[in-house]
């Protein structure tokens, strides 16, 4: 159960307006506004799957539903107890049915969303309906020809009755002989019927019935006897009008009745959907991230933005509490932090257990049976309650309610009464909650619970990091840290006076300044350590991305040195090619001297063929040195990954592939079958 003064305390309520004002439909709204989190692990995985799914959907797939339906509750309502609707409550119900169809069919498009891919199945669609809704009403106060035939037979009988009536008195107001009695030359109605504006001295003039007279009495506005009759037949026509709409909307209050229970669950699955993804789209609108939850009580959150306050401004938040920690203590100056650090904590448990994304890089954060907090001045007029008293109450009341799976926050734990008795009341209490097993986080200036944390087990530190050189709160949270309050140094650099000051210094007890002195001895070395591994952290990053260059470097250089081989290959390919015609040339040139008879063998093509012999040899000679030398043979079992010397190509590589008759051996990205015996080990 959560407490709902804590919700307000933690500024939740905020929170919730803030997600309201991302959904589409007006029930959305209402139940963003009135979430609550949830009391178990289940359900918290659960809403945080939907979340996640949602968000998928929107950036992923980028599909982005309409969820824009009325409230049909009221009209379902009526619909049920038999009523007739009005025609704005079966648009509305319309627009649900087309929201219900176009949302099924979206969803419907995504891969891997089993959650939302469930919930479109509750959702009712009625094309026949939704067509015949949309077909009958042009607005939420006409109803269109196409209704039924019936009314277009009546409507069609009206505008011919109006066109006669009008044709009638037409006559009239453009007749030589009525023109010199009327007031005006128009055509005006009186009480749903035509008339036209005669002048009150002409009265008796035009035979017919008087339905009005103007204000000041000189117009008289008469109903010509020739056309009472058409008029009558058009009255008659209007309320024949008047009853055929009245049928056309109880057949459709009827069919509504129909399958009220379906558009009922479905305006719910519409509206439930619609807060899912003003969840998700409030997490993009924070950069946040989806929390992990667990039921062993860790929190951790590396880099927490509070949601509320601008994120230009904000200092991001870090700390961390494994399970077995019951107590987190929080010290360091005042206006350095702490209490926003608390809501922060207390804002995320809440954030994660409704299925909300949190603004932090990363997030653990334990399942609690509720959140408890006393922040803030508790001071009441009416119930003539100091601040003191007014923490008290509340604190007293907390611990009549708090278990082993509760989370509670404590802001200035003991302040507000004398410091000796305020200390000593705050390390009861504190002791009270760690006995009950609950988890806490608790800020303070005082020693003596600064004491209590640094030798009870269960309990870890932190501080609001102080800058002692520029006298002024950093607003980082430092994990395992204990800080002093400071308020002398922040006083004077606020402008009191070095007198005051002083003598101020000068009561404070010994014990307190050599307890202040250890710590801040602790700080002054903790920052040094700190330092000492950030300067090491940024040598090993330059370290890191020297070796990603020579990486690359190395890998440029393989490149260029297989396009190189490539192109070896390629220049002796084309060198064998060319020699290949040389020498093809030259035989057939031999051949063509031998094959004359031996006594047309003049001495001339003795000498061609001896250059031609010649040649040949040559080319051999040549070729010889070209060839290359061999890799020196290792003893040793050849094994896929050995390199290998290829004796028929006259190549080294390396196996890859090897059976008992052949194996495959890889030049770069080449590779080629060789007989086993054609190659052997080499380094």
């Amino acid at each position: 159960m959560f407490d709902v003064k804590s919700l307000k305390t933690l500024e939740y309520d905020k929170i919730l307006e803030e997600l309201a004002s991302h959904a589409q439909s007006q029930g959305g709204k209402f139940k963003a506004r009135n979430l609550t989190p949830f009391e178990d692990y289940e359900g918290a995985v659960h809403a945080l799957d939907e979340t996640d799914e949602a968000d998928r959907t929107l950036f992923d797939f980028s599909v982005n539903p309409s969820f824009s339906v009325d409230d049909i509750d009221e009209a379902l309502h009526r619909a049920a107890k038999g009523a007739v609707l009005s025609i704005t409550d079966i648009l509305k119900v319309g627009r649900t049915l087309r929201v219900s169809r176009r949302l099924k069919k979206s969803i419907y498009t995504v891969n891997g969303v089993p959650i939302l891919t469930s919930m479109v199945q509750c959702l009712y669609d009625n094309i026949d309906l939704e067509n015949r809704i949309f077909d009958s009403f042009i607005s939420e106060t006409e109803v269109s020809d196409n209704a039924s035939a019936e009314l277009r037979s009546i409507r069609i009988r009206i505008r011919k009755l109006n066109d006669n009536v009008k044709t009638k008195l037409q006559s009239y107001i453009t007749s030589s002989t009525y023109q010199k009695y009327l007031q005006d030359n128009i055509i005006t109605v009186r009480g749903d019927r035509y008339v036209i504006p005669l002048k009150s001295e002409c009265k008796g003039t035009i035979q017919g019935l008087i339905h009005d007279q103007s204000a000041s009495g000189s117009t008289l506005y008469v109903e010509p006897m020739a056309i009472v009759e058409l008029n009558n037949d058009l009255r008659t026509a209007k309320v024949e009008e008047q009853v055929e709409i009245e049928r056309i909307l109880r057949n459709f209050s009827m069919s509504i009745q129909g399958c009220e229970d379906r558009l009922r669950i479905a305006y719910e699955t519409i509206t439930d959907m619609d807060v899912i993804f003003a969840k998700a789209l409030l997490g993009r609108e924070w950069k946040a991230r989806r929390p992990n939850v667990n039921t062993k009580g860790v929190v951790r959150i590396n880099a927490g933005r509070h949601p509320l306050i601008d994120g230009k401004k904000v200092v991001p938040v870090s700390l961390s509490m494994n399970g077995e920690d019951k107590m987190l203590l929080i010290t360091g100056p005042n206006t350095g932090g702490k209490t926003v650090t608390l809501k922060l904590v207390g804002l995320f448990v809440l954030l994660a257990m409704t299925g909300m994304y949190v603004p932090a890089k990363s997030a653990d954060l334990a399942i609690f049976d509720g959140v408890y907090c006393d922040i803030g001045d508790e001071q009441s007029i009416e119930q003539s309650l100091s601040t003191f008293s007014g923490h008290i109450k509340t604190i007293i009341e907390i611990l009549d309610k708090i278990t082993d799976k509760s989370l509670v926050l404590f802001d200035e734990l003991g302040a507000g009464t004398d410091p000796g008795e305020g200390a000593a009341l705050a390390v009861s209490i504190s002791e009270r909650i760690i006995s009950v097993g609950a988890k806490a986080l608790v800020t303070s200036h005082f020693n003596d619970l600064k004491e209590f944390a640094l030798v009870t087990k269960g309990v870890v530190c932190a501080s609001m990091e102080f800058n002692v050189e520029t006298l002024s709160p950093t607003y980082k949270l430092v994990m395992g840290a204990i800080g002093c309050s400071n308020a002398l140094d922040i006083a004077k650099k606020l402008g009191l006076d070095d007198e005051i000051i002083n003598r101020a210094k000068n009561k404070v007890s010994p014990e307190k300044r050599r307890f202040d002195e250890v710590l801040n001895a602790a700080e002054e070395t903790r920052r040094k350590a700190q330092q000492l591994v950030t300067d090491a952290s940024l040598d090993r990053a330059k370290a890191r991305e020297a070796l990603i260059d020579a990486e690359k470097e190395k890998a440029v250089i393989a490149q260029k040195r297989e396009k190189l081989d490539e192109t070896i290959r390629k220049g002796t390919k084309n060198l064998i090619e060319n020699s290949m015609e040389e020498a093809n040339d030259i035989i057939a040139s031999l051949k063509e001297i031998l094959a004359k008879p031996e006594e047309e063998i003049a001495p001339a093509d003795l000498f061609e063929a001896h250059k031609l012999k010649k040649k040949l040899e040559t080319m051999s000679v040549e070729y010889d040195k070209e060839s290359v030398v061999e890799d020196q043979e290792i003893p040793g079992e050849i094994k896929v990954g050995d390199n290998v010397w290829v004796k028929s190509l006259g190549k080294k590589g390396k196996l890859v592939k090897a059976n008992n008759r052949e194996g495959e051996v890889s030049f770069g990205k080449i590779s080629v079958k060789v007989k086993k015996n054609d190659y052997y080990k080499v380094k």
